[in-house]
């Protein structure tokens, strides 16, 4: 990455968006490994994905935008898959448009990037309407051992059934939202934020390229020729 990309505000946010993704995975880990430790074991079936059925995730401006930087600079050919897929994404109860029903076990296309949604999905508690945080089973895990129950509030029952409480969901959210507070932590589904979140990113990209090519050519002491037909995406509606 040339220095004109990350001096830029946007990589400088999705910068600080891993470090918050970072925090999801350790304490998610961490409260795995204190269940395990616990006699309360909780995993994913083995080549499950079937949280990408019938779902299409949402995600924050700055999360739709992280989204689009992979997809520009690591996996571009997921632009056209995206675009073709976008109005079955948008069909009831249609699968996320990066869920790859060919690849078991490996079924999202774009799982670097994946926003907070899919990465707190069955692992994560949330507030209840009573302010308790409360945890549920994903109905494709297995029961927990000596417990017929699938839905756990308050603080005391999780911390005796596991030891610790699930990370809390509104944490990392808030966390993200405070990443840049104009966006009040908006969220729309993804089919419905990547179209704009390419438009921003790949201006970005192609005025970091710009601006690096002209330094080159500053040094060199030859006027750069200018881009007469940019790679664009236009804005959508």
């Amino acid at each position: 990455m040339n220095s004109s990309i990350r001096d830029t505000t946007l990589m400088r946010r999705m910068s600080a968006l891993d470090m918050v993704y970072a925090r999801v995975e350790r304490a998610q880990t961490a409260f795995r490994e204190t269940a395990m430790r616990h006699g309360s074991p909780i995993s994913c079936p083995s080549l499950c994905g079937t949280c990408c059925l019938h779902f299409v995730p949402d995600a924050m401006p700055i999360e739709a935008d992280r989204l689009a930087h992979f997809i520009l600079t690591e996996k571009r050919e997921m632009v056209d898959h995206f675009m073709a897929r976008r109005e079955k994404a948008e069909a009831i109860d249609a699968a996320c448009p990066f869920w790859n029903p060919d690849t078991p076990g490996r079924n999202c296309m774009v799982y670097p990037a994946r926003p907070l949604i899919c990465r707190l999905f069955g692992f994560c508690s949330v507030l209840d309407k009573c302010g308790e945080p409360a945890f549920a089973l994903c109905r494709q895990m297995p029961d927990i051992a000596g417990s017929d129950k699938r839905r756990f509030v308050g603080a005391a029952t999780m911390e005796r059934l596991f030891g610790a409480i699930p990370p809390l969901m509104l944490d990392f959210s808030r966390a993200i939202a405070a990443l840049d507070p104009s966006d009040a932590g908006e969220r729309t589904t993804i089919d419905q934020a990547l179209p704009r979140a390419l438009s921003r990113v790949s201006l970005v990209l192609r005025l970091a390229a710009a601006s690096s090519e002209n330094r080159l050519e500053s040094e060199k002491g030859a006027k750069p020729e200018e881009d007469s037909n940019p790679d664009d995406f236009p804005i959508a509606s």
